[in-house]
């Protein structure tokens, strides 16, 4: 079958009801477990096992991947463990330790997903950032649909449906992962670089570390926004729609960034993105209050989520050989979403306990400009040193 034919098709599916999965869980997860009765600490623990269950899944799943080359049987797997984990969440009941255990299964079967997921869509779109863009840009309008959606359902079902629907959308996740055709296993033999040895040059070093302070950036975003603006009086409706802002720009850059790839090259837009998240978290922790200015650094996302992940993707691609690729996926999400997100959110809620809300979120402005000056040295086309004075 042909990368770009069936094979996008494939992947746009799961992308669709993947993201529609973590449109309904990032935003509302949090409520959730205060509408049955949980703590502020209790909480931030439990949004803290996703983050964990990231450093110790993607790696698996990655490297399971690329060493039996059978990626779609993995999806198909994965999807229906993250199934039952769902189906288990109602469950758990206000049980810390039950709901402890549960979050632990769903995400780690969900942890396969996107490392497998990102690299057949880099396959399917031929390494071409553009033509990636709208591939993921699915995954994009999922989020939107699930945190649209879910926003007027919960205000009229109740926040204690949450599990139910989650079930639904897992359902679908399964079912587009069964319907999807095989993809051509990477080319087999030796790489010219192994894995280790690539890990130790200074530029790879830098864009790890980058990406750690950008997900332990995003922590607070993800973790605790909507919370936030629950206690500042948005309604949940309100909230879903400022989500859904934050989408729509993303899948406007989707759509448009390969003039953006071909004028300034992965590396610095990836460089810019850091910087322009240290905005971004400054407005919401400074101004929230002020609809214009969360609206501006919900349109933000677009540069924060969009272009930064698309550019992380496009460099994982160039600097990881075609074997390695899956195992490139899995350290970025384990390095960034694992290791940064669980610290950041363990942070964040640390500092909104001990000093306030918005605190939390300037001290992801700190994290997100500190990840600017880590990679400030790495330069087009092969990323440069890094480090160095640019």
């Amino acid at each position: 079958m042909s990368a770009g034919g069936s094979g996008a098709a494939g992947i746009k599916a799961l992308f669709l009801a993947y993201f529609t999965w973590v449109g309904l869980f990032s935003p509302y997860l949090s409520l959730y477990l205060a509408a049955i009765g949980l703590t502020i600490a209790e909480i931030g623990v439990l949004l803290a096992v996703p983050q964990v269950l990231r450093i110790v899944g993607p790696p698996f799943w990655g490297w399971l991947a690329d060493r039996s080359g059978s990626r779609v049987a993995l999806l198909r797997v994965s999807s229906v463990g993250a199934l039952a984990g769902a189906l288990l969440l109602p469950l758990a009941g206000g049980s810390f330790g039950a709901l402890m255990v549960v979050l632990a299964l769903l995400y780690f079967m969900t942890a396969a997903q996107m490392p497998i997921g990102e690299t057949i869509a880099m396959h399917a779109a031929g390494g071409d950032a553009g033509r990636y863009g709208r591939i993921r840009i699915w995954g994009s309008a999922g989020f939107i649909v699930g945190v649209v959606a879910m926003g007027p359902v919960l205000d009229a079902w109740g926040m204690r449906t949450l599990p139910w629907w989650t079930a639904a959308i897992m359902l679908a996740l399964a079912a587009s992962a069964w319907r999807m055709g095989a993809v051509p296993a990477p080319r087999a033999g030796p790489p010219a670089v192994r894995v280790r040895e690539r890990l130790r040059e200074p530029r790879v070093l830098a864009f790890f570390a980058s990406a750690f302070l950008m997900l332990f950036a995003h922590a607070a975003l993800y973790a605790f926004l909507s919370l936030y603006l629950a206690q500042l009086g948005y309604s949940k409706t309100a909230i879903g729609l400022l989500w859904a802002l934050g989408v729509a720009a993303e899948i406007a850059i989707f759509w448009a960034q390969r003039r953006l790839f071909e004028r300034f090259g992965a590396i610095r837009l990836l460089r810019a993105s850091l910087w322009v998240a240290a905005l971004r978290f400054g407005l919401i922790g400074l101004a929230a209050t002020w609809l214009p200015a969360l609206v501006l650094a919900q349109l933000l996302h677009a540069v924060t989520f969009g272009i930064h992940h698309s550019a992380t993707v496009a460099t994982l691609q160039r600097w990881f050989e075609p074997a390695q690729q899956a195992r490139a996926q899995a350290l970025y999400v384990t390095v960034g979403y694992g290791l940064g997100g669980a610290l950041g959110v363990l942070v964040a809620t640390a500092v909104w306990s001990a000093v306030s809300p918005p605190a939390a979120f300037l001290v992801s402005a700190a994290a997100a400009a500190l990840g600017g000056w880590v990679f400030r040295g790495c330069r087009e086309p092969d990323g440069g040193a890094c480090g160095a004075a640019a």
